[in-house]
């Protein structure tokens, strides 16, 4: 490998863009089956999910819950797999209070800070992804660029 092309996965909506810089040759837009970004060449080993807000995660967990935890049971296959959060720890215990979902709606959720931790720690522990709290959207980008040049050095080597 002389480089490597990182994959977005067409259906990411507000994601990252990657610049050409050192062995990363840029980005290409292309459908994945699993996650949202993966090394072009290595999908089938490198799988990352990016979740944006609580509310995002919230709603995977809640109405969603079937199709997000069929997506976290096809990660299990996967070498290398990461969830990882543009939120802060903080942020999601204190959900659904310091979310983007109106005061007025809120009495409405069924889910909370403690809810999303044990389906954090069970998605941990019970299928083996690691979850990466960034705190926001850039420090989420830096922690997928720095991963995927990690899995991209060990399968060139």
């Amino acid at each position: 490998m002389n480089g490597y092309t990182i994959v977005k996965d067409t259906r990411e909506q507000h994601g990252y863009e990657f610049t050409a810089y050192g062995s990363c040759e840029g980005y290409v837009d292309k459908q994945l089956e699993t996650g949202d970004y993966s090394i072009l060449g290595l999908e089938d080993q490198i799988c990352i999910e990016r979740k944006a807000s609580t509310t995002e995660l919230a709603v995977n967990l809640g109405s969603d819950k079937e199709r997000f935890m069929a997506e976290i049971e096809r990660m299990q296959i996967f070498p290398h797999k990461f969830l990882i959060l543009e939120f802060s720890m903080e942020d999601m215990m204190v959900f659904p209070a310091k979310s983007s979902i109106p005061v007025a709606r809120r009495k409405f959720i069924k889910s909370n800070g403690a809810y999303l931790l044990k389906s954090i720690n069970e998605i941990q522990t019970v299928y083996g992804i690691p979850v990466t709290f960034c705190g926001d959207k850039r420090h989420a980008q830096q922690m997928v660029s720095s991963i995927l040049k990690r899995i991209y050095e060990i399968y060139s080597s």
